[in-house]
């Protein structure tokens, strides 16, 4: 065979990292000039690479000639090239051999082609099984030619559900036992374009029923390994980690430490990859058959101080997500995340309106009332129900849990809920939301969001 060939670099689909508008791409190769260029004297031969758009084959970068290094007898060589190409795409790579033959004629012979090219983002799909995708019933969710994947066979792809499916790569550390399904991240993927306006790369690394121990380099850690080695197999930098893991430390002796195993976690993953990664999460969503409320509500908790204690950590509740069995959420449920947490990461990435959940800053207990102020709010809360009992709050004093008759709102506090109760609060009052293994279908709901509040566990009440 003659021509250029690409033997490093890039494959077909790939995504490569944006930083400032612009991605690097590295490739080098090798070349051979055909038999009928030698037959009629071949006076010169190199490689040349552009790129094009693959809309309309527009040039990007024209033809151009690369470092080469060619053989003595100049009938073959080797090259590389490092090639600063604009976000966006999808781009067509193509190389050629240009050759000056003997009687003067200028002949430009194959050269190897990459197909389907993106300068974008790319984010690490990593947890456990609401990651991966479980999610078995019907919603419509197609792929996009924007929208790519690091597959678990080491390849790059077009993205579509299963993003965890296991062929060629049963071996593959976060490799799924089972047959799994729809995701929040091919909607996510799709709707972070649309702000973007970028191709966006995924990479599979999430493995349900995957504790945190797995992910925590001071533990097991194959899992961390594992996304680590897959991040330096796709250039090394990207635009954040997509977390959505805990239901399996929901559990006692687990709940408690999962706060210092997440922070290990990122702050092993940074000093890997040398700077300051986003990660971008979700509190857990709920089992309907679990004992271990309390767990439960450790994790979530440990879920929101990450949020205000990690530098560069975000998080979104999940406690109004419908399941499609005991444990995972439903394939609407998956799309609906996928897309709210594109805005939380336009936000922090392109500076798109801001996407924040209410977040509790204040309890305070004024005789028979109990008032929960929220911060990100712009106007207030809607609500889905006017039965106290419903709404997923428990405060609890050193008597036990005191029952909550009902509750008011006032439009000159609009972060604010009264919460009002059957006695007076005695001793040391926690307030907790959404904390149980199965919690409220019923929260209140930002009216602009329509984001419910992050779930807290045993937050003081103070006295007004």
């Amino acid at each position: 065979m003659h021509g250029v060939f690409i033997e490093k670099g890039l494959m077909d689909w790939q995504i490569i990292q944006h930083e400032n508008g612009f991605g690097v791409i590295n490739l080098s190769g090798c070349y051979k000039v055909p038999k009928v260029a030698i037959n009629v004297g071949v006076i010169e031969a190199h490689p040349v690479i552009r790129v094009l758009s693959e809309d309309d084959s527009s040039q990007v970068i024209p033809w151009t000639i690369p470092n080469y290094q060619p053989s003595e007898d100049g009938l073959s060589g080797t090259w590389n090239v490092s090639l600063r190409v604009p976000a966006g795409g999808l781009y067509r790579i193509e190389t050629g051999l240009d050759t000056t033959l003997d009687p003067g004629v200028v002949k430009l012979f194959r050269g190897d082609v990459r197909l389907h090219i993106g300068v974008g983002d790319i984010f690490v799909v990593a947890g456990q099984s609401n990651s991966s995708g479980c999610a078995k019933d019907i919603a419509y969710d197609p792929p996009s030619l924007q929208v790519h994947l690091y597959r678990n066979r080491r390849q790059w792809d077009l993205a579509c559900h299963p993003i965890n499916e296991s062929s060629f790569a049963a071996d593959d550390p976060n490799a799924e036992i089972g047959v799994t399904g729809v995701s929040p991240y091919i909607s996510f993927g799709k709707a972070f374009h649309q702000i973007s306006h970028y191709p966006v790369g995924l990479i599979s690394t999430a493995l349900g029923g995957s504790p945190i121990s797995r992910w925590d380099i001071a533990q097991k850690g194959d899992l961390f390994r594992n996304m680590i080695e897959k991040i330096r197999e796709c250039g090394n930098k990207v635009a954040g980690i997509l977390w959505y893991q805990g239901c399996s430390d929901a559990v006692p002796n687990q709940a408690s430490i999962y706060f210092e195993c997440f922070e290990r976690l990122v702050n092993e993953t940074r000093k890997e990859l040398g700077y300051e990664v986003p990660f971008f999460t979700f509190q857990i969503n709920r089992q309907t058959n679990s004992p271990y409320d309390e767990c439960w509500g450790m994790v979530r908790e440990a879920q929101r101080q990450a949020a205000h204690k990690i530098p560069g950590v975000y998080v979104l509740p999940t406690i109004n997500c419908n399941l499609c069995d005991h444990i995972h959420n439903d394939a609407h449920s998956s799309i609906m995340l996928g897309e709210k947490l594109a805005k939380l990461c336009g936000n922090i990435l392109y500076n798109a309106p801001e996407f924040f959940a209410p977040d509790i800053y204040e309890a305070v207990a004024v005789d028979k009332c109990v008032k929960v102020a929220f911060r990100n709010m712009k106007l207030g809360f809607t609500f889905q129900c006017f039965d106290a009992k419903n709404l997923g709050f428990t405060i609890k004093d050193s008597k036990g849990i005191i029952p909550i008759d009902s509750f008011s709102t006032d439009r000159n506090q609009p972060n604010t809920i009264s919460l009002n109760l059957e006695r007076v609060p005695e001793g040391d009052t926690y307030i907790s939301f959404g904390w149980e293994a199965n919690p409220t279908m019923l929260p209140p709901l930002d009216e602009v969001t329509f984001l419910p509040p992050l779930s807290f566990y045993e937050f003081p009440v103070t006295r007004g």
